[in-house]
Parts: structure tokens; C-alpha cells; sequence
């Protein structure tokens, strides 16, 4: 006998929509019940971002077949399919294991010093670029050719979640013709209305394609991503419950000054980290 089926459809929802995603869909094999109950809009409403609604009302693209969805194939959808908000330059995602909030800013969300100059940086879509990897922005950024290299990006904590950890990452790749990336840059993540920085030296080139890899214990590389682009981490900051705060993400090369090329950037990821 199922003694579950004993128990009122809007008490097991209840309970289900007070754990976590790969809870609700262990739950939905307990039985006929749970799993209908663990399909619930209850339960997934529970489970998204309470403010998606309204950012999903910021999507560049029309966001009506969004709002078609159960609210738990919506969950995966936002899992599986960054949108694009605001301007463009922007865009929004979900971590599947926790619900909570992901954004990337995408190049022209970013502060690029000399990046309007055209004799240093050149701003191209996916059409001009055919051997890059696939953007979800309409423009990336590439350095034709600087001593200086400064990058930066802002993020309010007010629009992620709260009480989490999070990561900052530059994506980016490298193209054939580059020369001086393998010159230590410094990162960093900081809060603005904080005086110490505490920057890590690293590196943009991967330790397998440099000539003279480095021996440095502490320096930081990048890894290779799913998406066929690179990462490299610059920092990580906890975001807590309450308090409105801008943090700040960077990448700086200004003290060997020698001239370099052939870095594209896609943006930067912000999204929380050590969650299954």
C-alpha cells in the first residue's frame, strides 16, 4: 500500500518546494504522488530566483515562450539557456544544483582601457570571426596590440543571490597571431568601498602552451571550458544577505609593459561556486 498517497498533494509539495532541485527530482521516484507533486509549480516556484520575473521581463529577446513553461521546465531552461538582458551586454543563467544566480558580462559591459582606440583593440561580431567560438554576445573584444593591459568589470551584489560565494572568470581565448601573452598579469576581486587588494599573479597562456612554463607555486593558470573558450579565475568574494555593495573584477599587466596581442575577450562570469 502507498501510504504516501494518504498525505494531502499540497503537504508533499510544500515540503519538496523546501529542499533543493536534485532533492525534488530524487523525490519525484518515491512514488505516483511525489512525483507529481515534485513536478509541481509550487515546488519549482520555490525553487527559481525570487525576482525572475522581472528578469526575465529584461530580456532583449521576447520572453513570452519563457512564460509558456511549467515553472519547473523554466528552471531548466534558465539552467541550460543564458538570456540576454538589458542592453545586450548582459546575460542571465541559473546554477542547476542550488537555483541560485549566474551573470556574464559580456565585452562592451566591460572597462577596457584604450578599447576605443582602433589601433589597440578591434571590436568584432561572430560573422567577421568565423574561427572563434560561439558567443551569446553580439561583439568580443580583440587586442591587436597594447603594453598596457587593464580590463575591468562592476557587478552590484544586490543582483545576486544572497549568502553564497562567488566566483569571478575572464573568458576569453587566444588567437594564432599573439605574441607577449606569456608575461605574468595580476588579479584581483575587491569591493569598491574597501582600500585593501590583494592581487594573484597568473598567467593567460595555458602551462602546456608555453616554450618556458614558469615554476611559480602559487601563480594561477587557465582551464579550457565545455564551450570551447578559456577561463582563468580572478578572484572570489562571499555576497552577503542585506548589503547593497559594488565588486569590482580586474586583470592588469603595467609593470613589464611589453607590447602583446591576440587576447579575445567574451566577458566575465560571475556565478557561485563549490555548490552540488
Amino acid at each position: 500500500m502507498d501510504i504516501t498517497s494518504k498525505l494531502p498533494y499540497e503537504c508533499i509539495a510544500n515540503i519538496i518546494s523546501k529542499t533543493s532541485p536534485p532533492d525534488a527530482c530524487r523525490m519525484s521516484l518515491v512514488s505516483r504522488t511525489f512525483s507529481s507533486a515534485a513536478a509541481s509549480n509550487l515546488v519549482w516556484e520555490a525553487l527559481l530566483p525570487p525576482d525572475h520575473q522581472q528578469i526575465i521581463s529584461e530580456s532583449v529577446s521576447s520572453s513570452s515562450s519563457l512564460s509558456m513553461l511549467s515553472k519547473k521546465d523554466l528552471y531548466f531552461s534558465l539552467c541550460d539557456n543564458p538570456i540576454l538582458i538589458g542592453n545586450g551586454n548582459r546575460s542571465f543563467t541559473i546554477h542547476e544544483w542550488s537555483g541560485k544566480k549566474s551573470y556574464m558580462l559580456g565585452a562592451r559591459e566591460l572597462e577596457v582601457v584604450w578599447g576605443d582606440a582602433s589601433q589597440y583593440w578591434k571590436w568584432s561580431s561572430l560573422a567577421e570571426s568565423p574561427f572563434l567560438p560561439k558567443s551569446r554576445f553580439t561583439e568580443v573584444a580583440h587586442l591587436l596590440d597594447v603594453c598596457w593591459l587593464d580590463v575591468r568589470g562592476n557587478i552590484e551584489t544586490k543582483f545576486l543571490s544572497p549568502n553564497t560565494r562567488y566566483g569571478a572568470y575572464l573568458i576569453y581565448t587566444i588567437g594564432d597571431q599573439s605574441h607577449g601573452l606569456d608575461k605574468p598579469v595580476k588579479l584581483w576581486v575587491r569591493f569598491l568601498d574597501e582600500i585593501r587588494c590583494d592581487f594573484i599573479n597568473a598567467y593567460l597562456l595555458s602551462r602546456t602552451s608555453m616554450d618556458d612554463a614558469p615554476e611559480e607555486e602559487d601563480a594561477r593558470f587557465p582551464r579550457d571550458r565545455e564551450d570551447m573558450w578559456m577561463e582563468i579565475e580572478l578572484g572570489e568574494f562571499f555576497n552577503h544577505d542585506q548589503v547593497d555593495r559594488v565588486v569590482e573584477m580586474h586583470l592588469r599587466e603595467s609593470e613589464v609593459l611589453n607590447w602583446k596581442s591576440g587576447l579575445v575577450i567574451h566577458g566575465i562570469e560571475v556565478r557561485p561556486k563549490d555548490l552540488r
